[in-house]
């Protein structure tokens, strides 16, 4: 062992002590050659004071929230008739205006594998539009490319990745020729990783010679921009405005102009898209202010009678919820990271692990503590937000679970259910499919990006048949 690493061995022994963490020191003892040198880099490379602050969480019962200060989030609700119509119109062109001045970049958070939708492979990648079959990533560079020849802009796209996942969705996007975006203008980056550990506090191992780690959650993207250089790349290109969104929701609208401008309008730095909860007991976050400033506070940490509390003509009190689709300022992005006081949350998970007999075992279910941000938890630092309120069946059709619920089969309905509706708008003549389980239609964002594009596109009553596929 050369006099450098034993100058790092004896660091990391002694930082092993300081954070009740010898067991660890054991597992050093126990390796050589090279599988020694990679655990003793990965225990090196810790933040021994956020090892320290995740035991003092696990210890502390979580704080509840105090509802006497929190009310309902004001909503820039979907326009109700003619006049409120017309203000979205100005709103539109407001957002119009930004996206043609070249201020806007797109940033998505893509850190997981596919792993619940049995997909062994970054999220990103999976085929779920219902005819070609092209994946997430494919179906957002297509709005991309579109919006930037609808707008004349850049818009660059960041793409948030994770160790598990980066070099596969890099060769991924190098093997599909960036989706003819422009090597130039995709820009990966990694998000933080952080130990995950027993109940105790304890680190946990993977492997014989490897930490148990995982993603520290969407809350990191602020962090992971500004100490990649993204934040000053954009600065320096004169891009202050961020459509924000995850890889899992194939109904995402990329650089969507109504909602920019609002968020430009309402001169917010931090502003969130919201869908009207179908029932109290939904997972979604709630939209609220709260001590006077506005957050979302986490479904789970809703008691059941706040939830389920009614308005005088019977719509829920906190009838909004989150959608994780966000407009963000550039300058506050790097406010944020600066400040790095995003709280951390822990999800108590089942993992496989190593046990200190060097076995492979599975822990106990929710054995395991893995310590998350939550990108809203960041909207208190934010001096204005803007919710803005969208249907349901347009934008959101999140990707989770193999089947049922939040599954590929239930997203593709929803966006062919959404193409049949801009086919209609269009003024098409056709009877509608019955069975949506099928490959029905597909619409290719660089044939139509929206209902507008496909009126410019059809002609009154046309008569399409089916299954019906619009590409370029």
């Amino acid at each position: 062992m050369s006099l450098a690493s034993e100058a790092a061995y004896d660091r990391v022994l002694d930082e092993l002590q300081n954070a009740g963490q010898e067991h660890a020191a054991r597992w050093l003892e126990q390796l050589d050659g090279r599988p020694r040198q990679k655990l003793l880099r990965q225990l090196a490379d810790l933040d021994f004071d956020q090892l320290r602050e995740f035991r003092r969480l696990l210890k502390e019962p979580p704080a509840e929230v105090d509802f006497g200060q929190v009310e309902p989030a004001p909503i820039e609700r979907l326009p109700q008739n003619e006049a409120q119509a017309q203000a979205e119109d100005q709103v539109l062109q407001m957002g119009t205006d930004a996206l043609e001045a070249d201020r806007v970049a797109a940033v998505t958070a893509a850190g997981g594998q596919g792993t619940r939708l049995r997909y062994d492979h970054p999220k990103g990648m999976y085929p779920i539009t219902p005819i070609r079959r092209a994946s997430l990533f494919q179906s957002f560079a297509e709005q991309i490319l579109a919006a930037r020849r609808r707008y004349g802009c850049r818009l660059p796209w960041l793409i948030m990745t994770s160790p598990t996942n980066d070099a596969e969705t890099r060769d991924f996007f190098a093997r599909n020729r960036f989706f003819a975006l422009g090597e130039d203008s995709v820009h990966f980056f990694e998000q933080k990783v952080s130990p995950i550990v027993d109940s105790d506090g304890r680190l946990l191992r993977a492997e014989v010679n490897e930490l148990l780690v995982g993603p520290g959650g969407h809350g990191g993207t602020f962090d992971a921009l500004a100490s990649g250089g993204l934040v000053d790349m954009l600065e320096g290109a004169g891009l202050d405005l961020i459509s924000y969104f995850q890889v899992d929701n194939p109904l995402v609208t990329v650089a969507d102009p109504r909602f920019i401008g609002h968020h430009v309008r309402k001169g917010a730095d931090f502003s969130c898209k919201v869908v009207a909860k179908r029932s109290p007991e939904e997972g979604l976050g709630i939209a609220v202010r709260r001590g006077g400033k506005p957050a979302v506070i986490e479904y789970v940490e809703v008691p059941d009678e706040v939830a389920s509390a009614r308005t005088p003509d019977g719509e829920l009190r906190y009838l909004y919820g989150s959608i994780a689709i966000h407009v963000i300022d550039v300058p506050f992005v790097r406010r944020v990271a600066q400040e790095d006081a995003l709280p951390w949350h822990i999800a108590r998970k089942q993992y496989e692990i190593v046990d200190d007999e060097g076995q492979k075992t599975r822990s106990a279910p929710g054995g395991c503590c893995k310590f998350e941000r939550f990108i809203f938890e960041a909207l208190p630092m934010a001096r204005e937000c803007a919710f803005v309120e969208v249907r349901r069946e347009s934008e959101f059709a999140p990707v989770k679970n193999a089947k049922g619920k939040d599954s590929p089969e239930s997203a593709r309905r929803l966006m062919q259910q959404r193409w049949l509706d801009w086919l209609c708008a269009a003024g098409a003549s056709f009877q509608p499919p019955s069975d949506l389980g099928s490959a029905v239609i597909e619409i290719s964002p660089l044939y139509a990006a929206d209902a507008e594009e496909l009126k410019e596109r059809v002609e009154p009553g046309w008569q399409p048949s089916f299954p019906l596929l619009l590409e370029p």
